[in-house]
């Protein structure tokens, strides 16, 4: 009989007092948190800030960043954004700025974590971050070919010393907004850096080669057109400085195969620039190696 009386009370007091039920659900929600069970933590996160708001209750920043996180591992991202939003509008919690972008990242909202980090980009004073907000939006920005957003966040990096992937793409956008020499010298200093960095030396072989082979066509087209003495000399003087290019692309392609002995595409390109550079005995040794 006293055990009855004892739940009866207790249920009239939460009648009474619908917040008396806020600790256990907090407690409940914050154990299935650590446990992983997402769903439950999401359910009593729900009904405790539901509760909470209904009863003129403040919830604590932590507790809303649960709830977005439950919201994030169980793809509620819209949710999860809404909930990270309001929170960011607290300075004293702009590092959360990269957790949200890490979902956004996850979810593959590229122009939503674009905007995040543009929107947030003035209150970022942390450097850490700082460099993190700069490398995303050089990469998300290259992801969209959008060049000259990738220029405008690298040129803006401050102090930051970037990934050697983020470089690369930066170089990458120089050459494709036909910024050629700015694009050479920031790979020069790339691979002095990284003189192994593969990717870099890959994109200074081709990029050299294309440059030759392009005004090797463009020299023979118009001396044939007009083949004489003087065209002739004109033609000699010009093809010196495109065996120069083909020169640097061929010692590129040289530290490449030692990296990847059998790669054919790296054979091809060394190939042909022998070819050009009128060692047809080196040619003809790589040509073997393409059958």
């Amino acid at each position: 009989m006293k055990k009855v009386i004892i739940i009866l009370t207790a249920a009239i007091l939460v009648a009474c007092n619908p917040t008396a039920k806020l600790p256990s659900l907090q407690t409940g929600a914050d154990a299935a948190f650590e446990q992983a069970d997402y769903n439950t933590a999401y359910t009593m996160y729900s009904e405790y800030i539901n509760l909470a708001n209904a009863n003129g209750v403040e919830v604590s920043n932590e507790l809303y960043l649960k709830q977005a996180q439950s919201c994030a591992q169980l793809d509620k991202v819209d949710e999860a954004a809404s909930i990270y939003s309001e929170l960011l509008k607290d300075d004293g919690n702009i590092k959360l700025v990269a957790e949200y972008a890490q979902m956004l990242q996850s979810n593959a909202k590229v122009d939503e974590e674009i905007a995040l980090w543009t929107n947030n980009a003035e209150r970022i004073t942390d450097n850490k971050l700082a460099k993190l907000k700069t490398e995303r939006l050089v990469f998300l920005n290259s992801s969209k070919e959008d060049y000259a957003a990738v220029m405008d966040a690298y040129t803006n990096k401050g102090d930051a010393t970037l990934s050697k992937e983020a470089q690369l793409e930066y170089i990458k956008a120089l050459e494709a907004s036909k910024k050629g020499s700015a694009a050479v010298k920031a790979c020069n200093a790339l691979i002095k850096a990284n003189p192994d960095y593969k990717a870099a030396l890959d994109w200074k072989a081709k990029y050299y080669y294309e440059k030759a082979e392009k005004r090797y066509k463009y020299e023979m087209a118009k001396y044939n057109k007009n083949k004489n003495a003087t065209t002739y000399a004109y033609l000699r003087r010009d093809l010196k400085k495109v065996s120069a290019d083909f020169r640097i692309a061929r010692d590129t392609l040289l530290k490449l195969r030692k990296m990847e002995p059998t790669n054919k595409s790296y054979i091809r390109y060394l190939k042909n620039t022998y070819l050009r550079l009128d060692q047809k005995d080196k040619a003809a040794q790589l040509d073997k190696l393409l059958k």
